[in-house]
């Protein structure tokens, strides 16, 4: 494909003419406009090794089925989003490992949780699982027609731990909420099983008291820069004791979006997303942004 043809800087959309895909377009189209940024279209067209006769082992045909999918994507982020400054490619190769490519000049790589190829009983597809775990900037999965309803409705929902990618994520979801002028709901999940991603010798042991203190405190730390600098934004904390994933996939019911950092501060570095990460992948209810510091 080549970053050159990649603006650098954009919302890069991977579409494939799915229900997904078209999900994907629109929250991208939405969020290129908001930002004032150019919006970048990549159609994938997969190798056809083998194929040495009929009409799809023709490249003009091929090209031309492309450009199909590229051009009825534009119309569709037009549609959605009239004012959106969008261009479109339908290169051959690994779509996955074309938008990982992308993604070292993109601002944000957006995706639909399954694609065409995806059975119906996929919660995520190949595609949106590889792009999450590798690319270099921020990654969105939408989901078709995420429900407005639940305890989330209207509001950005972020996952906090005191880490480093946590404050990235954080960062990500003030600047979202005050954008859109939604609500701010902080999840920090706690168990003394994990604290500091360490197994304790017994799960009924402690100061539970001086641990809630403990996890209040790396809290308000974590929030205090963003809470000055985005003053207009509505923020609840909720701190509580309980399984992380679960935690934001409850609050994640209706929300505008979930902000998760790629790994906890219970990750091991070599990992390319954590636990947490992964269950709010396959589990939430309603777009979900990965995010980690380039």
């Amino acid at each position: 494909m080549g970053l050159e043809s990649v603006p650098r800087g954009s919302i890069v959309v991977g579409v494939d003419g799915s229900p997904h895909s078209h999900d994907a377009i629109a929250w991208g189209a939405a969020e290129a406009v908001r930002r004032n940024l150019p919006l970048h279209l990549v159609h994938v067209m997969p190798e056809e090794r083998g194929m040495t006769s009929g009409p799809a082992a023709d490249p003009d045909v091929r090209r031309a089925e492309g450009d199909v999918v590229a051009q009825g994507s534009i119309s569709r982020a037009r549609l959605a989003s009239p004012d959106v400054r969008v261009t479109a490619q339908a290169p051959e190769g690994s779509a996955a490992a074309l938008l990982v490519e992308a993604s070292e000049v993109a601002d944000t790589i957006v995706v639909g949780a399954r694609g065409r190829g995806a059975g119906r009983s996929a919660v995520l597809g190949s595609v949106s699982q590889q792009v999450a775990m590798h690319a270099a900037c921020p990654v969105v999965i939408t989901r078709e027609h995420a429900s407005q309803d639940g305890a989330g409705a209207g509001r950005v929902v972020v996952g906090v731990d005191g880490s480093e990618l946590s404050n990235a994520a954080i960062e990500y979801a003030f600047a979202h909420a005050s954008m859109t002028d939604a609500g701010l709901t902080v999840v920090h999940a706690w168990w003394w099983e994990y604290v500091e991603g360490v197994l304790a010798e017994s799960p009924w042991a402690g100061d539970w008291e001086q641990i809630r203190s403990d996890e209040e405190i790396v809290v308000a730390e974590s929030l205090a820069g963003c809470r000055e600098k985005y003053p207009d934004v509505e923020v609840v904390v909720h701190i509580v004791r309980g399984h992380p994933v679960q935690l934001l996939v409850d609050e994640s019911a209706g929300a505008d979006l979930l902000v998760v950092g790629s790994r906890g501060r219970g990750g091991f570095r070599g990992l390319l997303l954590g636990s947490v990460s992964q269950g709010a992948l396959h589990h939430a209810g309603c777009p979900v942004a990965i995010v980690r510091n380039r």
